[in-house]
């Protein structure tokens, strides 16, 4: 090989790592988001989990009105169909702005999860639920 075909090799080899260390990473246990918008069918960030999390919506609010919002907890499978754990109906959150509603799952297999806005309301398309502060919590000992 030449020199300039072992720099290419290298610089190919490099991206690469750089490009797996970049995407392995976003996928991780807990996390926080800070004015949070979703409409219906919108996906959270993945995390790594195993047996047991939580997901916590605080301070909810929708432009017209809607005081509920169904969060369905999808886990991803690398090589088929993702698998729908749960979902739950957020209402709590909508009564304040430091008022939560939380969603909790425990059993589950080591794998990478994520959430989905499954439902605004009664169903409303074109409804976006506004949270001030979503977290997902992967630690039981809270």
């Amino acid at each position: 090989m030449t020199g300039s075909r072992l720099r290419k090799a290298g610089l190919i080899a490099g991206a690469a790592a750089v490009l797996t260390f970049a995407t392995s990473t976003s996928a991780w246990a807990n996390w926080t988001a800070n004015n949070w918008v979703g409409n219906q069918g919108k996906l959270s960030q993945q995390w790594v989990d195993e047996s047991y999390n939580e997901i916590n919506f605080t301070g909810c609010d929708e432009v017209y009105g809607r005081t509920s919002v169904d969060v369905a907890l999808w886990q991803q499978i690398d090589w088929g169909s993702d698998k729908k754990h749960d979902t739950s109906t957020f209402t709590n959150c909508f009564k304040g702005a430091s008022q939560k509603s939380t969603a909790t799952q425990t059993g589950l297999p080591r794998d990478s999860y994520y959430f989905e806005i499954d439902k605004i309301g009664s169903g409303c398309i074109s409804c976006a639920v506004a949270v001030t502060k979503v977290n997902v919590d992967t630690t039981k000992a809270d």
